[in-house]
């Protein structure tokens, strides 16, 4: 029991480690880029294909996950695919050409999609929702901190590469630490923890004929696109349409990406008392209401609007993942979650783009009344997944041939 208790404490404290890791290479970039466009002689809409790289890399990965998960094993793919992504970063600090930092874009992509999903599918097989919660909060953290490491070196008159070298030594402290815990990385679900033999995985093509599959993805889809079209246009909101300043604006949508790591901590620590689908539900209406202030002219309450959709977001993502392995069995979850995890890349570019289109046609306040159009198609999939998937699940088996 002792030595159970103290592989599932060290686990969580490598995963909190690994998920600070995971939001250092994209939020560094967005600090970086000036430099880097600068050292290459880049139009500064150039960064658009340094992201395409990276969410294609990122999107790739959460496709073959699961397969990647059943060939190589969690641990071995947490350590290769860590490695990877502090070569991606590495190799940015050493590029000679643009086309290289290009390459590295689509690696770091890559690996950070392998180990985003390997981490949750683990995660929700072995943790509460409260400790999945509690490490997207360090994801938030980590995004948090990579900008700070790369402004710092950027203020002190040295290169954005040495940057890149001191987030890519970070990473490979990561991928040293899954080496030496790789063995405790075996799945064990968190209500099973005498870890009985499972099934193996679904077959990929039963598992895209599931509607319940499309469901859970569709809602990571319409999630995550809410969030990143809050996050990606709420300081030219606040700015050009609410004249706030620039200096208070961009602390306002600092504080609404803070917001989210909070409500994941607060809100995340009531799932037990409220259980998890209804903590789905409720946050679902208070991003509502956040979203609702969001389209009116007061910058007061567009502001408040910002808070309240970032607390209530917060906890969205890591608990239907949490719900996952439940509602569509664990041998279906190996693969889903990477599905899932794709679509939210796919939608961070999707739905900020579409709120774009729509305010160059329509103003400024069609942001507002976009990210309220995405909260009510959540809602909508929330309670259409509540209605049909939280019952006890009777998972696909096998094909008699795969057994053999």
């Amino acid at each position: 029991m002792l030595a159970r208790r103290s592989a599932s404490t060290l686990t969580i404290l490598v995963a909190l480690l690994a998920f600070v890791s995971i939001g250092f290479p994209d939020a560094v970039l967005g600090v970086a880029w000036p430099s880097i466009r600068s050292t290459f002689g880049l139009s500064r809409e150039t960064l658009g294909a340094v992201l395409f790289a990276s969410g294609t890399g990122y999107f790739a990965s959460g496709l073959v996950s699961g397969r990647a998960i059943e060939a190589l094993g969690l641990g071995r793919l947490l350590v290769l695919s860590t490695a990877m992504a502090s070569v991606g970063l590495f190799g940015y600090a050493i590029a000679p050409v643009f086309l290289v930092v290009l390459g590295m874009a689509l690696l770091i992509g890559l690996s950070s999609g392998a180990v985003d999903a390997g981490l949750n599918f683990y995660a929700a097989e072995n943790f509460s929702t409260r400790v999945m919660n509690l490490l997207h909060a360090f994801f938030g953290f980590g995004a948090m901190i990579g900008p700070f490491i790369m402004a710092a070196v950027i203020s002190g008159n040295v290169s954005w590469r040495w940057g890149y070298a001191i987030v890519g030594t970070v990473v490979l402290l990561m991928a040293i630490a899954f080496l030496l815990t790789r063995a405790i990385w075996s799945v064990r679900h968190r209500d099973d923890p005498n870890g009985t033999v499972r099934e193996p995985s679904a077959p990929v093509a039963v598992i895209v004929r599931m509607p319940l599959v499309w469901l859970q993805v569709l809602t990571f889809f319409f999630v995550t696109g809410v969030e990143f079209t809050a996050g990606s246009w709420g300081y030219t909101l606040l700015v050009e349409r609410l004249g706030i300043d620039a200096g208070p604006a961009g602390v306002w949508v600092g504080l609404y990406w803070g917001a989210m790591a909070t409500g994941r901590l607060l809100l995340g620590s009531f799932s037990r008392r409220l259980g998890d689908a209804r903590l789905v539900r409720f946050s679902s209406w208070g991003m509502l209401l956040g979203a609702l202030l969001l389209t009116r002219d007061s910058a007061q309450l567009a502001i408040a609007g910002l808070i309240v959709l970032g607390l209530c977001e917060g906890p969205m993502f890591p608990t239907l993942m949490s719900l996952t392995p439940a509602r569509l069995g664990t041998n279906v979850a190996m693969h889903a979650i990477g599905f899932q995890v794709s679509a939210a890349v796919l939608s961070g570019a999707v739905l900020p783009t579409i709120a774009g289109l729509l305010s160059a046609r329509m103003g400024l306040g069609a942001i507002g009344w976009t990210v309220t159009a995405g909260v009510l198609v959540v809602i909508g999939l929330v309670l259409l997944l509540q209605q049909r998937a939280d019952a006890p699940v009777t998972a696909p088996t096998m094909p008699a041939e795969s057994h053999a």
